[in-house]
C-alpha cells in the first residue's frame, strides 16, 4: 500500500525548495530521468475503473506498474499498486487482487491496450530519515506530461511514506509548508492527462446520501470543496483562466456554506481559522470576478457600439491588472499556507468523538432545518433594496450547497430557489457594475458619455428584474416547508 501526499509549486519556488529540502535532509539528491507511458483501452475502461496500468523506463531498466483508486484526501493518498520488471509484455501474474487481475487480464484480450499518455521528467529524491523507525522520500518532479495533442508542465513534489507513522508524513508537509508557497495537488499525473485527452476540467461533486456517519459526511463534504479549489488553482492549472478562477470562488463559497451548515458540531478555533480565511481570500480575488462578468454580461452585449469601445478598451485593461493580483494572491504563502492547514487539519475539524459517530441521516434533517428557517425570515423581511437583495443572495446559495450537502430531494425548493438566485445574480451584477464604471466615468467625457449610454439601456432591464424577483421570492416561500414551534 503506497502512502503518498503530493504537492505543487511554481518553478521559481522548486528552485528554491531543492536548495532547503538538501539542507533539511542534510544530503544532496538523487537525480533520475524518468519516461512512463500509460496504457488504456480505447474506451478508457481502466480509467473508468479507477485503475491505471504505466510501463516506466529508468535507463536500462523497464517497470510495470499497476495502480488502483484507494484513499485520497487532499494532497494525501492511500492506494494498492503492484510493480514488476517489463520484459516487452503485459504480465499481471503477480497481482495479489483476483478482481483486479481479472479486469486487466479480460481487457488485454477484449479490447486490448493503447499507449494514451506519457510523462516525461526529471526527478531529485532525498531522504528524511528523523529516527530509526521513520523514512520518507521526497521526490520533486519537473518535466510535462502530453496527451492528446496537448501538453502541460510538471512540477510538484512527492512525499512517500517507506516507513514510520502517517502522522510523521503530515508533520513535514506542514512544515515544508512554512518554509515555501505549496499547494495540495489531488490528481496524479495519470489522472491529469486523462483530463487533457477529455477536456473536463471541473471537479465532481459527491452525490451525497444519508448512509455513514456525520464525521464521513463531513470530511467527504468538505475535501471535495478543498478540491474544487486546488485543481483550479494557478499552480495547478498553466492555463489558468477566468473559468479556474471562478471555480476556486465557488469552491470557497461552498466551504463556507458547509462550516454555517456544521457550525454546531465544529472545533471552535478550526472553525474560526477556517471561516476568516475563506471570507478574505474570496474578497482578495473578488474584483477580477466583477470585472468578467460586467465585460461579459453587459459590455459585449451591447458592441460594437461606437460609443461603447472606448469603454470596453479601458475595462479589458482594468481587468487583465485585476486577474493577474487575484493569480498573484492565490499563489503567495498567505494562501497556500491556510489552504494546507485547513486541508491537513480536517480529520480533526469536529468538535467530539461522540458527534463525530452519529449517524449523518439523523443529524443532516436538524441541521438542515436550522439553515431553511433562518432563510425564511430572511425573505420575508427583506426589502427590494439592493444591499437587502445582496445579502438574501448570498444567504440562497449558501442554502442551495445546504440543501446537496443533506441529499436533499426537494426538488421544488431546489429548482424554485435556483431561478431566484440566477435573477438576483444578474441584479447585483448591475449594482456591482456602478461601482465600477462611476469612477470611470469622471476620468473624461467620452467615458462618461459611454456610461451614461450603458446605462439608459439596462434602465428596462432593472424594473423587469425587480418585477420577476417579487415573483421569484413567493414562489420560494410558497415551496419552503413548514416550520412549527421553536425556530418557525
Amino acid at each position: 500500500m503506497e502512502i503518498e501526499f503530493k504537492l505543487s509549486c511554481t518553478p521559481e519556488i522548486a528552485n528554491r525548495l531543492s536548495r532547503q529540502l538538501t539542507r533539511l535532509t542534510g544530503a544532496p539528491p538523487h537525480r533520475l530521468q524518468l519516461k512512463n507511458t500509460y496504457f488504456d483501452t480505447p474506451n478508457q475502461d481502466l480509467r473508468a475503473n479507477g485503475a491505471a496500468l504505466r510501463i516506466r523506463r529508468q535507463g536500462p531498466l523497464s517497470l510495470q506498474t499497476v495502480k488502483c483508486v484507494g484513499q485520497t484526501s487532499g494532497g494525501m493518498s492511500s492506494r494498492p499498486e503492484w510493480e514488476t520488471p517489463y520484459t516487452g509484455h503485459f504480465d499481471f501474474s503477480q497481482i495479489s487482487d483476483s478482481a483486479v487481475k481479472a479486469l486487466l487480464e479480460t481487457l488485454a484480450r477484449l479490447p486490448g491496450y493503447r499507449a494514451t499518455l506519457t510523462t516525461d521528467f526529471n526527478r531529485s529524491i532525498w531522504e528524511w530519515k528523523p529516527d530509526t523507525d521513520t523514512c520518507i522520500e521526497l521526490m520533486l518532479d519537473r518535466g510535462h506530461i502530453r496527451a492528446g495533442g496537448k501538453e502541460e508542465p510538471i512540477c510538484e513534489l512527492e512525499l512517500e511514506l517507506v516507513k514510520g507513522d502517517p502522522a510523521q508524513l503530515i508533520a513535514l508537509v506542514a512544515q515544508l509548508g512554512t518554509l515555501a508557497p505549496l499547494f495540495p495537488a489531488p490528481l496524479s499525473k495519470a489522472a491529469r492527462g486523462s483530463q487533457l485527452l477529455s477536456g473536463k476540467r471541473k471537479i465532481e461533486v459527491t452525490d451525497m446520501s444519508l448512509s455513514g456517519s456525520t464525521g464521513d459526511a463531513f470530511t467527504r463534504l468538505a475535501q471535495d470543496n478543498l478540491d474544487q479549489i486546488s485543481i483550479n488553482l494557478p499552480a495547478n492549472r498553466h492555463d489558468f483562466k477566468a473559468e479556474n478562477l471562478h471555480q476556486v470562488r465557488v469552491g470557497l463559497r461552498r466551504l463556507r456554506a458547509l462550516l454555517q451548515l456544521f457550525k454546531p458540531r465544529l472545533e471552535k478555533h478550526w472553525l474560526k481559522h477556517a471561516e476568516q480565511g475563506a471570507r478574505h481570500h474570496m474578497q482578495a480575488i473578488a474584483a477580477a470576478r466583477a470585472y468578467h462578468v460586467l465585460i461579459d454580461s453587459l459590455i459585449l452585449p451591447a458592441l460594437p457600439s461606437e460609443t461603447l469601445q472606448t469603454l470596453h478598451t479601458t475595462l479589458v485593461t482594468h481587468s487583465e491588472h485585476a486577474f493577474a493580483q487575484a493569480r498573484a494572491h492565490l499563489l503567495s504563502a498567505s494562501f497556500s499556507e491556510w489552504l494546507l492547514q485547513v486541508s491537513l487539519t480536517l480529520p480533526r475539524a469536529l468538535a467530539s468523538r461522540k458527534q463525530t459517530s452519529q449517524a449523518w441521516g439523523k443529524v443532516a434533517p436538524t441541521l438542515l432545518n436550522k439553515q431553511i428557517a433562518t432563510y425564511a425570515k430572511r425573505i420575508k423581511a427583506t426589502r427590494h433594496e439592493p444591499e437587502a437583495l445582496h445579502v438574501l443572495r448570498k444567504q440562497g446559495k449558501h442554502l442551495r450547497y445546504q440543501l446537496n450537502a443533506c441529499g436533499s430531494r426537494d426538488r421544488q425548493l431546489i429548482k424554485s430557489l435556483a431561478r431566484l438566485q440566477e435573477t438576483l445574480g444578474a441584479f447585483n451584477d448591475l449594482y456591482s457594475a456602478g461601482d465600477i464604471l462611476e469612477p470611470l466615468a469622471q476620468q473624461s467625457s467620452a467615458l462618461h458619455k459611454a456610461v451614461r449610454h450603458l446605462g439608459e439601456r439596462q434602465l428596462a432591464n432593472h424594473q423587469t428584474m425587480l418585477d420577476s424577483i417579487l415573483l421569484q421570492k413567493k414562489a420560494v416561500q410558497a415551496n419552503l416547508p413548514v416550520r412549527k414551534g421553536k425556530g418557525s
